[in-house]
């Protein structure tokens, strides 16, 4: 029984040891997340209060809105210490599990009806293991009442994501039901199964000030869109994208990037379309001048916060822009199609920049290094069912499209600085 004391003892002082040193090395969360946050653009981060005690510390921090320095929202954060952590998600071993509570604003209280608890709306915890790695989960309990003739339900949701406190490694998912909105007997906007997942590594820049660059992949689908407005419906069936970024070039100074989507079905203005598809590639985009067209971005997003002219920022971005085509990057467009009741309408297009054909000094020259190919095919029982007969007749005429056997098809290219249409140089369109 000795023994067995003095061994408890031993292990309570190893324990209380490694406390105090996994303390040390969490206490300075609440200053780094104030760090990050007054990253975001329009706002600003501040310690309202603070206490701390040997197993767990607390802070409130205000985020409040930069012009008018009201407060948006403040995070009451209660954080406890490991290497053994009691949670609401279960016993854990780490450094720290932090809990974070969202108090809204009097003035967005008051949208809502006073028997929701909006307080109580979210669930949010972050777990912090030993290897430095940031566990965090974001869970929304739900929301539904009525309001001005209209009825809101919104699902409950949950977001998981695993990264660190500077955002280096983001991998997670979302799963969310959805969405329903209704306005009288039939308007209204219902939103059913929405799934995302992603796996990024920072490139360059910071996530919260929205100037990151990631490389990786992700997904993202929907299970159905639906909206209504008197006579105007839209109905959108299976709607999934993927996109994915990785760096290229021998010195890995560029980037390559992907993006597909595909909708089985799409009804809207009474035509039904299935088999939607788009797939674009963009390579060897200049890693440099995308760093400086985020950060042109985010300055021009919080200079119009502010209320200040953009007409500036707007002009630098189309300059940058510029250098990005001027360093020979490519585009492919293909696989594009949308069926419809006439048959698939279908579209494919390359363009690509000659770096070596390219004279900074010489905007025009862009023009001769720049080569493109467009062609595109579709049903003309489609376009004549429209009451486009007259002009695809007219376009036909001068070579402009070409029929075939029923099939509307067009083959378009840019080169040497000239463009063509089916071969011959393009002249003007017609009644222009």
């Amino acid at each position: 029984m000795k023994k067995l004391i003095i061994g408890v003892v031993v292990l309570i002082v190893a324990y209380i040891g490694v406390l105090f040193f996994v303390k040390s090395n969490s206490q300075g969360v609440f200053a780094q997340e104030i760090s990050e946050l007054n990253k975001l653009p329009g706002v600003s981060a501040s310690l309202v209060d603070e206490s701390g005690g040997l197993f767990s510390s607390s802070a409130n921090i205000a985020l409040k809105d930069e012009m008018s320095q009201e407060t948006i929202v403040t995070l009451n954060q209660s954080q406890s210490y490991g290497p053994i952590l009691f949670t609401e998600e279960g016993l854990k071993i780490g450094w720290y599990f932090l809990n974070t509570e969202l108090v809204f604003s009097d003035e967005l209280k008051s949208e809502f009806p006073s028997d929701i608890d909006v307080d109580n709306l979210f669930d949010i915890h972050f777990f912090s293991g030993f290897s430095g790695a940031i566990e965090g989960d974001v869970y929304f309990k739900g929301l539904a009442f009525s309001k001005d003739g209209g009825e809101l339900n919104v699902s409950e949701g949950e977001m998981h994501v695993d990264t660190d406190m500077s955002f280096k490694e983001v991998v997670g998912g979302l799963n969310w039901p959805g969405i329903t909105f209704k306005e009288g007997d039939e308007n209204g906007l219902s939103i059913s199964g929405v799934k995302m997942d992603f796996d990024q590594q920072l490139i360059s820049g910071n996530m919260l000030a929205g100037t990151a660059l990631y490389q990786g992949g992700g997904s993202y689908s929907v299970d159905s869109i639906s909206y209504r407005e008197d006579y105007n419906f839209m109905q959108i069936d299976d709607m999934k994208a993927k996109f994915d970024s990785a760096l290229a070039g021998e010195q890995k100074d560029a980037l390559d990037a992907s993006f597909e989507m595909s909708i089985a079905s799409l009804n809207a203005m009474g035509e039904k379309y299935t088999d939607n598809a788009i797939k674009l590639y963009f390579k060897g985009l200049d890693l440099a001048v995308l760093e400086q067209f985020m950060e042109q971005t985010q300055k021009m997003q919080a200079a119009a916060l502010e209320g200040m002219d953009v007409s500036a920022y707007q002009m630098q971005m189309m300059n940058t822009l510029m250098q990005l085509v001027q360093k020979g990057p490519s585009f492919q467009m293909k696989d594009t199609q949308i069926v419809t009741p006439d048959g698939a309408i279908k579209a494919q297009m390359d363009v690509v920049v000659d770096q070596s054909k390219v004279d900074a000094s010489n905007p025009m020259s862009l023009m001769m290094a720049t080569s493109a190919k467009f062609e595109a095919e579709g049903p003309e029982a489609f376009f004549n069912n429209k009451g486009l007969g007259p002009m695809i007749e007219q376009y036909s005429q001068i070579n402009y499209v070409v029929k075939d056997n029923g099939t509307l098809r067009v083959n378009a290219a840019f080169e040497n600085g000239q463009p063509l249409i089916n071969g011959q140089p393009m002249q003007g369109m017609p009644g222009m």
